[in-house]
């Protein structure tokens, strides 16, 4: 997502289970989960066209800008769809209201950054709501609890604890809407970053975004700026983030190219290619195969709120400012 990333999805023939601790990412949604084999394999899973969702973004609160990227509602009426998404270099928190009138909730889940296309083919009508986390405040949670981690998905219990998922869950079932349930997740999330002296936390937080924006950027040339040597950016990525510098780069430039081509709706040129640090247009496109499984003209062609890319069409939709 453009300042909000993409959420992510792409099915191929060659199908493996999804690597997780805990539930499978199928908890995301109510959904059966494709998830993609290596590159090479490039027979498509042939799935159901999916019908329109209703899909909102809102800004988070203003003290959790830049910790949190975005809320996002998404309803799905049909009975039978399907969301694709890319490897993404974000992290999410998830909830699944299981019956909207009863005020009855699945778990909230927690799902780590993700290095290859997944596909989510959805049996039931659903709504899910979510928070969208950058990879420094993926790093944060996953520290203290779990170690770096990458493709899985755990449940708030695992990451905050059972006491504060269990607070999480008495919040839960006195929110009446959306925004409040949105509310109840940003409240369990401050308060899970919140603990340990405050000194401490801001600078822990300072550290993780800068080591994930010059990664991002520069991969292994980020050690220079960094003060370390090459070798010690590699184990203190691995250690934190669960991906090497080069994989990190890889990710955060797909996305930068995708999210642009989606706000533009036409494929990026080779200047655009070269612009963000591509050789050429057939590196973009061999990213593109082993990131989303997809050539680019199919993920721009399905990304809208009635494509089976949807996700990517949250580039284009703006975010609406909390009530």
């Amino acid at each position: 997502m453009g300042g909000c990333p993409a959420l992510t999805f792409s099915g191929l023939a060659q199908l493996e289970p999804v690597k997780t601790r805990g539930p499978s990412l199928a908890m995301r949604f109510p959904s059966k989960v494709a998830r993609g084999a290596d590159r090479g394999h490039r027979t498509r899973v042939k799935v159901p066209q999916s019908p329109t969702p209703m899909l909102h973004l809102t800004a988070p609160a203003p003290d959790l800008d830049g910790v949190v990227e975005a809320a996002i509602v998404v309803q799905q009426m049909a009975a039978a769809s399907v969301s694709r998404f890319p490897a993404m270099p974000r992290a999410m928190i998830t909830l699944l209201p299981s019956d909207m009138a009863g005020g009855a909730f699945a778990p909230v889940y927690f799902h780590a950054l993700s290095t290859g296309p997944t596909a989510h083919i959805h049996d039931q009508p659903f709504k899910a709501l979510g928070l969208v986390l950058p990879p420094a405040t993926a790093a944060r949670l996953m520290g203290p609890s779990t170690g770096a981690l990458v493709d899985a998905t755990l449940s708030w219990a695992e990451v905050a604890g059972a006491a504060e998922a269990a607070r999480l869950g008495d919040e839960l079932r006195l929110a009446d809407s959306g925004p409040r349930r949105l509310g109840a997740l940003q409240g369990s999330l401050r308060r899970v970053l919140a603990r340990g002296p405050e000194r401490v936390q801001r600078a822990r937080a300072a550290a993780m975004q800068r080591l994930c924006l010059l990664v991002g950027q520069q991969g292994a040339r980020a050690a220079s700026p960094l003060g370390w040597g090459e070798r010690q950016l590699e184990r203190r990525c691995r250690a934190l983030l669960g991906l090497a510098p080069k994989q990190l780069q890889r990710l955060t430039r797909f996305h930068a190219v995708l999210a642009a081509a989606a706000r533009h709706e036409r494929p990026p040129d080779a200047d655009a290619a070269l612009a963000a640090g591509y050789y050429d247009q057939s590196h973009l496109a061999r990213d593109a195969w082993r990131l989303a499984g997809a050539p680019l003209r199919e993920l721009l062609s399905g990304a809208h709120t009635g494509g089976p890319w949807w996700p990517l069409a949250t580039q284009r939709l703006p975010r609406l400012r909390p009530p």
